[in-house]
């Protein structure tokens, strides 16, 4: 018997259309994100870097628009730090350059000694801020390019506790080491020494006279831990976290008064960061407790 295709012909009709409205649906489902996707990308390579897609898809497309944002997220903050970081250094640099024109008026109002003493002053802060603004650019570098050397602790610290003893003993104050047993790490030597000195000289400017500055060096399976505390004045709680940001001030005059320019513990952190550790600053009661945390050195 011959079969009767013409009579089955309207159902496969049917089935070849289903297959192509299925077809045209999956093709937008993929192609509209993705239109969405290329439309973000173009806006936030025009400058409108609070682009954001927020997608809830689950699949591939979806964990890659979420990557975007992730990825605008961390250049949006990176390039308002930026911002801020300049309007700082911008502050930093009008102040000293206005009481050296100041000066240079003095001097020639015919006082010529005051004048001479505060160019040095701000001659010097203008030194000490560039000196410090390339410590932090320097720990800003890849750090791929670091050096990998043994450092140990125990001496670093001992050294550093030579050396800014002259400091304290200025103040009027001392500083007492502990160190629990012997220990290394793997890093920079550098960039550690930079980061452990920062804090213990910041900590030896806010010392009030005839107290002690306790340093402590102890260790455990997973790191090693740097203590270092003052008997000040402290930090607000609120403020904790803020204090390793560069050029914050707590008062406005506070770090200036006391010679510095607010990037010491900004460039404590940054080092510390890039040897995978951490650093944190708690309200001892009085003074202020920094905490640097640092991996072991590998086994050999």
């Amino acid at each position: 018997m011959r079969f009767p295709w013409f009579q089955t012909l309207p159902y496969y009709a049917w089935i070849l259309l289903l297959v192509l409205a299925l077809i045209y649906a999956l093709a937008v489902h993929l192609v509209r994100p993705l239109r969405r996707l290329r439309r973000a990308v173009d806006e936030f390579g025009k400058g409108e870097l609070t682009t954001r897609i927020g997608s809830t898809r689950r699949d591939e497309i979806g964990e890659l628009a979420r990557s975007f944002d992730l990825m605008a997220h961390r250049i949006e903050s990176l390039m308002a730090a930026e911002r801020r970081l300049i309007q700082d250094v911008s502050h930093e640099l009008r102040s000293p350059l206005t009481r050296l024109g100041l000066a240079v008026r003095l001097g020639r109002a015919g006082d010529r000694e005051t004048a001479m003493e505060r160019i040095k002053k701000e001659a010097d802060r203008l030194s000490t801020l560039v000196d410090e603004l390339l410590r932090l650019n320097s720990a800003e570098e890849d750090p791929h390019a670091r050096r990998r050397d043994e450092v140990r602790l125990d001496d670093l610290l001992d050294d550093l506790v030579d050396a800014c003893a002259v400091e304290a003993e200025a103040k009027g104050c001392r500083l007492d080491l502990w160190i629990d047993a012997p220990v290394a790490v793997a890093g920079d030597p550098e960039l550690i020494r930079r980061a452990v000195e920062n804090v213990l000289r910041n900590a030896v400017r806010h010392a009030p006279e005839g107290s002690a500055v306790d340093v402590s060096l102890r260790s455990d399976a997973a790191g090693a831990t740097i203590a270092v505390r003052d008997h000040g004045e402290g930090v607000p709680e609120a403020h904790l976290a803020d204090i390793f940001k560069p050029f914050f001030r707590i008062e406005d005059d506070r770090s200036r008064a006391s010679g510095g320019v607010g990037l010491g513990l900004a460039i404590a952190r940054r080092a510390v960061d890039l040897h995978g550790g951490s650093i944190a600053a708690a309200d001892a009661r009085p003074g202020l407790l920094v905490t640097i945390r640092l991996p072991l050195r590998p086994a050999a």
